[in-house]
């Protein structure tokens, strides 16, 4: 929640600041012999107090942690520009979805391709865009087509950007079945806000075949993804069916949101 910040509650958020890494402290909070304050990670990887030198104490600091755990934070992406405060125990679940936090390019997770880029959630559709137009497709409606030439061992992908939204595509193909899965890009507890479906349709539109899923996590791992069928699944004879002379396997794809 954002708020505007007390002159006495900017003088109680020094108290609780790591001298190390220069974070706020939650407890457990570390004390030396001469009453110096540590966080927990810290403490772990230094072996004299930061600021007397002196040897840390096996005890926490219990004057100092109720405050702690009241005390409504900034975020650690405040330099970037988020401008909200949660008390400890929302704090670490906020810096894991936080829009402002470092993100590294997206195209050099799913490839070879190398890119050295870095910024926040805001600026990746834009980065994509600009440095890796071959790898997005954007849409003015959530429906779109394409063709794709399938055989196993085949693997598609794509970013595609619908409700201003960034989602990762993919289909991959083995000797038995053709995956495909949707991935949203963003904080995770998102992903269940939008399902995709996908139909497979002959050159004269007289035969296919249709499947609907929820979005996944760009975060998940792929291969568990496919492991426990939460993905698109059709058995590849009855692809390959639908597939053209020329090779080609004709699909529309639609996103939505739940609910809708």
């Amino acid at each position: 929640m954002q708020c505007e910040r007390s002159d006495l509650e900017q003088s109680l958020l020094r108290e609780p600041e790591c001298p190390v890494c220069m974070e706020y402290m939650v407890p457990p909070i570390i004390r030396c012999v001469n009453g110096h304050n540590i966080c927990e990670k810290c403490r772990s990887k230094t072996p004299h107090c930061p600021t007397c030198r002196q040897e840390f104490l096996g005890t926490r600091n219990v004057t100092l942690e109720p405050l702690a755990t009241v005390m409504k934070y900034p975020c650690s992406y405040r330099k970037y520009g988020c401008e909200e405060f949660f008390v400890h125990d929302m704090f670490r679940e906020h810096q894991h979805r936080c829009h402002y936090r470092s993100q590294t390019c997206l195209v050099s997770k799913v490839s070879n391709v190398q890119c050295s880029w870095a910024g926040i959630y805001d600026d990746i559709k834009k980065h994509l865009k600009e440095h890796h137009p071959r790898e997005c497709y954007e849409y003015v409606e959530e429906k779109f087509s394409s063709m794709m030439t399938i055989f196993p061992g085949m693997i598609l992908s794509q970013f595609v950007f619908v409700f201003n939204e960034v989602f990762f595509l993919i289909f991959h193909v083995n000797i038995h079945t053709l995956y495909a899965v949707m991935l949203y890009v963003g904080p995770s507890e998102n992903a269940a806000k939008y399902k995709y479906k996908v139909e497979f349709v002959n050159k004269d539109n007289t035969e296919g075949a249709t499947i609907i899923h929820l979005t996944r996590s760009f975060d998940e791992n792929l291969d568990d993804i496919f492991k426990a069928g939460n993905c698109g699944k059709v058995h590849y004879d009855v692809v390959s069916r639908l597939v053209t002379k020329e090779g080609g396997l004709k699909f529309k794809t639609t996103i939505f949101r739940v609910g809708e």
